[in-house]
């Protein structure tokens, strides 16, 4: 098998207690957006492909697949990732967290509720791996400067160039998190920040 490390020949000529080295196949045990998921999964499979094709969350985006755009963006661990560039294998034990994870019912996260009252997206497809950044950055730091959040979703491309209200509605999102900010009733319920945008 091209790739494989497991020895050659005749599988029950092994020696006793060995096992190869490359399985097809794991088993991982996971938790994605606080539901555990246990079960196989093939070991080349990315993350993105895993939660996208297996669970059906297309809210995380495939864009470049090569981690260069953060459309793919999610949290593992309360840690940033491009899901294009993780095995799915590795986030054994892990807690994973989506778009999808934010909402509660119908009441959206005040991410995403900034990101509707400031119009901080366009096409959409960018908003929630840009939505993901901004979470990570206000789960370490609930206060954090322009500059700040500038460096937090740097990683994260808008080829419709939304950046000033993208960067404005995580500034709003901070207020709305810590109290000082009140949601705007004449905010839109729109798809692109609400449930994970275009597919």
């Amino acid at each position: 098998m091209i790739g494989s490390r497991e020895p050659a020949g005749d599988p029950a000529a092994r020696p006793a207690g060995t096992e190869p080295l490359f399985r097809e196949r794991v088993l991982v045990d996971l938790t994605v957006n606080g539901r555990r998921w246990r079960g196989e999964v093939p070991a080349r499979r990315t993350l993105l492909a895993f939660l996208r094709d297996d669970l059906g969350l297309t809210g995380t985006k495939l864009g470049c697949d090569t981690g260069n755009c953060g459309a793919c963006s999610v949290l593992v661990d309360g840690q940033l990732v491009y899901s294009c560039l993780v095995l799915a294998a590795s986030c054994d034990g892990r807690r994973v967290e989506t778009i999808e994870g934010l909402s509660r019912g119908d009441a959206l996260h005040p991410i995403q509720q900034a990101f509707l009252d400031l119009d901080a997206y366009q096409c959409g497809f960018c908003t929630p791996g840009q939505i993901m950044a901004v979470k990570a950055l206000l789960d370490r730091n609930p206060r954090p400067t322009r500059e700040e959040v500038v460096t937090a979703v740097s990683g994260n491309l808008c080829r419709c160039g939304a950046y000033p209200r993208i960067v404005a509605a995580a500034l709003r999102a901070a207020e709305l998190m810590s109290g000082e900010g009140r949601p705007d009733a004449g905010g839109s319920s729109g798809d692109g920040a609400g449930k994970g945008g275009n597919r």
